[in-house]
């Protein structure tokens, strides 16, 4: 994962040490390099899958565990800024796929 990604994940207080943590950094990389990561249980996860032999589903989860701790203990004003529009009203925090597509258009624009 690159510095630009990973001090984008720690300034919204994602744990460098959940292992979802490593796969979103990974998405995200895949996304801004141009890579088809759509839909992500067809394409983003199955790499990543493939790439660390984990079944899809599990690459799924720890993304999810890695966004809901970064909800419950990250800057709650900057991810409402950021993913504002994206945050799923039931469940307090924005889907996996928003959550990546957000990102990815963060960085690919932010230089």
């Amino acid at each position: 994962m690159n510095g630009k990604i990973s001090n984008y994940l720690l300034s919204m207080g994602f744990i460098p040490n959940k292992i979802g943590y490593k796969y979103l950094g990974d998405l995200v990389a895949l996304g801004i390099d141009g890579k088809d990561i759509l839909p992500l249980s067809k394409n983003g996860y199955v790499v990543l899958a493939e790439k660390y032999n984990k079944s899809a589903s599990t690459i799924e989860k720890d993304i999810q565990n890695a966004i809901s701790a970064a909800w419950l203990k990250g800057d709650i004003d900057l991810l409402n800024k950021e993913f504002g529009s994206t945050i799923d009203m039931k469940k307090g925090k924005p889907s996996n796929k928003h959550f990546i597509l957000t990102a990815i258009e963060k960085l690919s624009y932010d230089d």
